[in-house]
């Protein structure tokens, strides 16, 4: 096969992956954890850190347990942070706390205090704007 041939078959290639690719409007499924105790009675839950999204995305404690998170940063590019900061309800975890890069892991601790339904996002450039959003909800 001729070269130019080859070379438009690889572009065409990449176009269409990263025409797969998007991430403005793309709808990522949410899934959900509960946190589980360990032998301390820490709550533990793991969040992975994606291209724009969480997983999972929704995040189940019990009020007035403390709770370690630990962040995975699973994404080769771009920098990103988990930002949740309530402090009415307990709930402070902000941008310098949860920035990460890549192959990065970071634990943050916090006990949430008041139940309800509490928004989680990636507070870095237009991230959160690309759907970078999550929900922490305290019972």
């Amino acid at each position: 096969m001729p070269r130019a041939s080859l070379v438009r078959i690889a572009a065409a290639t990449a176009l269409v992956s990263a025409l797969g690719c998007g991430t403005s409007g793309s709808k990522i499924p949410v899934s959900e954890v509960v946190a589980k105790p360990d032998g301390a009675g820490v709550q533990q839950v793991v969040v992975e850190v994606h291209s724009f999204y969480f997983k999972p995305s929704r995040v189940v404690v019990q009020s007035g347990t403390p709770v370690e998170m630990t962040l995975k940063f699973k994404n080769f590019f771009t920098p990103h942070n988990l930002t949740c900061d309530h402090a009415d309800g307990g709930i402070r975890i902000d941008k310098s706390a949860g920035f990460m890069s890549f192959r990065r892991t970071k634990h943050v601790r916090f006990t949430p205090a008041t139940p309800g339904e509490y928004p989680f996002y990636c507070g870095v450039d237009s991230h959160m704007k690309k759907g970078m959003t999550g929900t922490l909800v305290v019972r």
